[in-house]
């Protein structure tokens, strides 16, 4: 019995198997789901989100603030002429609609 040994032949086959380790081995990192982010990043991240919407929903308002308050004021001024003992005229502010809505 002749046993002949080949190298090249050893090289090769180990090549295809750790090749085809390598292939089984991308593939399973890619089927498995992505770990997520440390909790200290993540709640980070959401408190970063709050206080943007927080300062533009305060912007929002501060800036439509002056108008609502001069509506309510304008509101609340004739129930407060009527009840005291001088009835002093107030003026309504201008309507922004066409149609007086």
């Amino acid at each position: 019995m002749v046993e002949n040994f080949s190298p090249v032949i050893f090289l090769y086959g180990m090549a295809i198997v750790l090749a085809v380790g390598k292939v089984f081995t991308m593939t399973i990192w890619r089927i498995l789901p992505k770990p997520r982010p440390p909790l200290r990043e993540e709640v980070l991240e959401a408190w970063t989100r709050r206080r943007a919407q927080t300062a533009a929903h305060e912007q929002v308002h501060s800036s439509a603030g002056g108008s609502l308050s001069d509506s309510h004021d304008a509101e609340e001024a004739p129930h407060q002429a009527a009840s005291g003992p001088e009835q002093t005229p107030v003026a309504q502010p201008a309507s922004n609609s066409p149609t007086g809505r």
